[in-house]
């Protein structure tokens, strides 16, 4: 007989029992530690007048609703400190951005991890590890979505003396079986079996200028020969210049190698904004994206060399809009690129209550997309127009206590000819969709620290 698979669930009870016995040999090391006991507890519900043209979960869906709960548990000990985050989400019906199967509970360890401080400047830092750096444009922190965004590291942090800089060398493994078992993350967000990266970043005179500097190697396979892997590499960084009421940022970042499949990648993205604040209740931002893309009526270069740019593990709805819609399709280096011109508006109201409106005009670097053609049951480049979708969005945020934050979100989409059969989804040109949230969120303390000082516990 074939020794079978665990499952995933058998995979979560796994984690869950290792981690406790762990604990419980442990805790008299612990017994002089200092502890730190928070939660973070989200509702959130979606409405979008949208549909699907084919059967699946979304379709049909136009409220959805999704709950997630999550316990950390840190402590700092000496030269010591350690995370555990115990996380639970549980969809009705289905939103854009959640991958779990709906009207099920979900339950993972978001974050398990320990750090050793050798000196206040050097540390290392391992086990299952959310990685945040700059706006999450590569790597995503937990959100409301409930993707598990975590990555199994090992992470050397230095600060460097007497400065504003930092550097991290990490290394990640992901997915070590075709179906994901005990150490795998969410295969759907973190599709790699290996991951190294180098990131450093420091501010020079007096915070007048910021530099960054990110180098981001992933080996994957092509999921059908796991001992054949490709590796993609993403390099490049951003600065930042603020001078009074000005801040500005130009970002620039160049991928190469191979994709999962043995073609060749070339790919670019950069970015650019400017913002000013005339007045302490008022920000005012234009800024523009770019990510390159294939012309897919070369059909000679396309079989060679790919020429779209991944958000690798980031968050497409920071500067790309909350709708939504892009989120998945450039996750992969298979696309036409897309432009993002976009202005944002921030009114500081209050101290806890702010309102930010904001415009977005998507076009596409090349006006193809594929699509399935009846006539020829293929899927064939399609000529579409450049202008892809505008959209108008007006975030209301309110937090009455430090714990508590609320939100309602309001955005009409305006698609263009080239949405019409755009990855699924029933879009009329002419006629507006409108989409819309109300989230509440409660970030209790439940175990105060200690008031003396500590060591950080993030990276």
């Amino acid at each position: 007989m074939k020794n079978q698979l665990p499952t995933k669930r058998n995979s979560g009870k796994r984690i869950i029992q290792a981690v406790l016995v762990l604990w419980l040999l442990v805790c008299p090391y612990l017994a002089g530690a200092q502890w730190v006991l928070t939660g973070d507890f989200d509702g959130r519900m979606d409405y979008m007048n949208l549909r699907r043209t084919v059967s699946d979960s979304l379709n049909n869906k136009l409220v959805s609703g999704l709950v997630t709960g999550e316990l950390d548990l840190a402590y700092n000990r000496k030269r010591w400190s350690a995370l555990v985050s115990l996380f639970a989400s549980y969809t009705q019906g289905t939103t854009l951005f959640s991958t779990k199967v709906p009207g099920t509970l979900n339950l993972t360890f978001y974050q398990a991890w320990a750090r050793y401080f050798f000196s206040k400047y050097l540390s290392v830092q391992a086990g299952r590890i959310e990685i945040q750096y700059d706006d999450e444009r590569f790597f995503e922190a937990r959100d409301w979505g409930g993707l598990v965004t975590s990555h199994n590291a090992v992470i050397g942090h230095y600060l460097i003396p007497d400065t504003s800089g930092m550097i991290d060398i990490g290394f990640a493994a992901n997915r070590f079986h075709a179906t994901p078992i005990l150490f795998s993350t969410d295969p759907t967000v973190n599709n790699y079996r290996y991951l190294s990266y180098l990131y450093a970043h420091g501010r020079l005179f007096d915070d007048f200028l910021k530099l960054t500097f990110m180098d981001i190697f992933n080996a994957d396979d092509n999921g059908l020969n796991r001992y054949v892997l490709y590796g993609r590499n993403t390099l490049g960084g951003s600065t930042w210049v603020t001078a009074g009421d000005w801040d500005i940022n130009l970002s620039g970042y160049y991928q190469f190698g191979h994709i999962n499949d043995g073609r060749k990648l070339s790919a670019g993205y950069y970015a650019a904004y400017v913002a000013y604040q005339p007045t302490d209740w008022l920000t005012l931002m234009p800024a523009f994206e770019h990510l390159s893309g294939d012309d897919f009526t070369d059909s000679a270069e396309w079989k060679k060399v790919v020429h779209g740019f991944s958000m690798l593990y980031g968050n497409m709805t920071r500067s790309f809009g909350n709708s939504g819609v892009f989120n998945l399709e450039y996750r992969t280096n298979l696309h036409p690129g897309l432009n993002n011109l976009y202005f944002t508006v921030t009114f500081d109201i209050l101290d806890n209550f702010s309102i930010e409106a904001s415009y977005h005009w998507y076009t596409l670097p090349h006006p193809y997309l594929r699509e399935y053609v009846p006539d020829s049951n293929r899927i064939m480049p399609v000529k579409v127009p450049p202008s892809l979708l505008h959209q108008v969005e007006v975030l209301f945020s309110y937090s009455p206590v430090p714990s508590v934050a609320l939100s309602l979100d309001y955005q009409l989409l305006f698609p263009g000819a080239g949405m019409v059969n755009y990855n699924g989804w029933n879009f009329n040109p002419g006629s507006p969709v409108s989409t819309a949230y109300i989230e509440a969120e409660w970030t209790p303390l439940f175990l105060p620290r200690h008031k003396k000082k500590h060591l950080v516990l993030s990276p």
